[in-house]
């Protein structure tokens, strides 16, 4: 018997009698002022999701002589892969105990979850997690690149310290002409009747942008009305984020959910979702410079995979740092038993969609990517 069937053994779905435990077991090893250890959390990432697995609470728990020792738990949603949509997951919240580590537990529990759907994906794992996926036969997608457009080059460089992150914001600092493109680029997108609104809530409208930007990327999450509700408008952290819509003549262009954020002393404004229509991301992210700016922030920032956003920020003065302020974040999938024949759709980084409204690293602090 191998490894990861041995382990496999004693791993089961979450039931309702294991809510106590589970409780300690949080407070342990993500810490009692965690998200994960906060029952409102708990209740939103896993119960209140909008399309939830058919099967039960994606979280599941390997019990060892009673006991937990480790938890994988997942984030169901809906990927458009090509031309069709089909039910997949993040992983997020591995965690085994420390003396049950290196003994198949961990990999166990990702192989359980992986199994379970059409697709599985993981953003921002740790070293050695990225190693055992890539070891399991996952597809190695690289790292989600961060752009950064410096607004007051002083506070940026404060902020940045000494290093090659510096080197960097202080060359992006001296483009001024890069600078008059992108306030030029936001003058001509108000020129076309183009302004940002600011909302309390996603309505119908997220509706009719998605059905219209989609069909750019082959792989992206489904951004509709429900799945922007759940994730800005109810999560325990509503108040943080500032929701806009790009308008002209009535017709929503774009969305972008930014918030205030501070880093190493400085504000910053951090862009965590976007939404653009064909032609409208370089108008849309100009106009998100110009905001950031009347918001006092030093910088803009953005943590995207895409294909067309280098074209389209590099004109606007963003710089694109491959990995990010500290660290990389890193992107692995997976198809499911009976969807191998996604493999090399998943596998090219070029077909992805990806903001830091996927998965769960829009919940850590800037500091932490």
């Amino acid at each position: 018997m191998s490894v990861v069937a041995w382990a496999q053994r004693g791993i089961g779905r979450f039931e309702p009698d294991d809510g106590p435990a589970l409780a300690a077991f949080h407070r342990e090893f993500f810490g009692a002022d965690s998200i994960q250890a906060d029952p409102a959390y708990f209740r939103w990432i896993y119960r209140e999701v909008p399309h939830p697995d058919p099967e039960g609470l994606q979280l599941w728990l390997c019990k060892r002589n009673g006991a937990i020792v480790g938890q994988q738990s997942g984030i169901p949603f809906r990927l458009k892969t090509g031309d069709r949509t089909v039910a997949a997951s993040w992983g997020i919240d591995l965690m085994v105990a420390p003396e049950w580590r290196l003994r198949g537990v961990g990999p166990a529990l990702t192989e359980t979850h992986a199994n379970t759907g059409a697709v599985t994906v993981s953003l921002g794992m740790t070293d050695p997690a990225y190693k055992s996926y890539i070891r399991s036969g996952w597809c190695d997608l690289g790292s989600m690149p961060t752009f950064v457009r410096v607004i007051d080059p002083a506070a940026s460089l404060r902020a940045a310290g000494r290093g090659g992150t510096a080197v960097r914001l202080a060359a992006g600092a001296a483009r001024p002409v890069l600078t008059a493109a992108a306030m030029a680029m936001a003058a001509a997108a108000s020129l076309r009747g183009a302004r940002p609104v600011e909302v309390d809530g996603f309505d119908g409208r997220s509706d009719a942008l998605w059905e219209a930007a989609a069909p750019q990327y082959p792989v992206l999450a489904r951004r509709d009305r429900a799945f922007l509700n759940w994730r800005f408008d109810r999560c325990p952290a509503a108040a943080r984020f500032r929701r806009f819509y790009v308008m002209r003549r009535g017709e929503p262009m774009a969305y972008a959910v930014v918030r205030l954020d501070r880093w190493k002393g400085a504000t910053v404004a951090v862009v965590v979702d976007y939404l653009a229509r064909p032609g409208w991301l370089r108008p849309t992210f100009a106009l998100l410079v110009d905001q950031a700016r009347h918001d006092g922030a030093a910088a803009l920032l953005c943590r995207t995979m895409n294909r067309d956003a280098a074209g389209a920020l590099t004109p606007l003065g963003f710089l694109c740092l491959k990995n990010g302020l500290n660290k990389a974040t890193r992107v692995v999938a997976r198809p499911g038993p009976g969807y191998e024949e996604l493999k090399p759709l998943l596998a090219d980084p070029r077909n992805w969609f990806l903001t830091t409204a996927d998965s769960d690293i829009g919940f850590r602090e800037l500091a932490d990517g």
